[in-house]
């Protein structure tokens, strides 16, 4: 998978727990995505979908709030892995 691919297809997986970004918004990898709408329900829903969808596993010590943060953070952590 391309790098290109992969930032689709995270964003693919990240636009549905978004609830403040505007319908047909892109999802701007750069932003909080705390202020964009995912809470921490969503972000174990958001886990497992990278999980199952992009056959990675983020180890514990990748799961930390800085991570998670915006999509480019949470990018260069699937990068790793795959």
């Amino acid at each position: 998978m391309t790098a290109a691919d992969l930032t689709s297809k995270l964003q693919e997986i990240l636009r549905p727990r978004l609830r403040f970004l505007k319908e047909g918004e892109a999802v701007p990898m750069d932003d909080d995505l705390g202020r964009l709408g995912l809470d921490s329900m969503a972000s174990i829903d958001l886990l497992m979908d990278i999980e199952s969808q992009l056959g990675v596993q983020i180890p514990d010590e990748m799961m930390t709030v800085d991570t998670f943060s915006t999509g480019n953070h949470l990018l260069a952590v699937i990068e790793k892995l795959v």
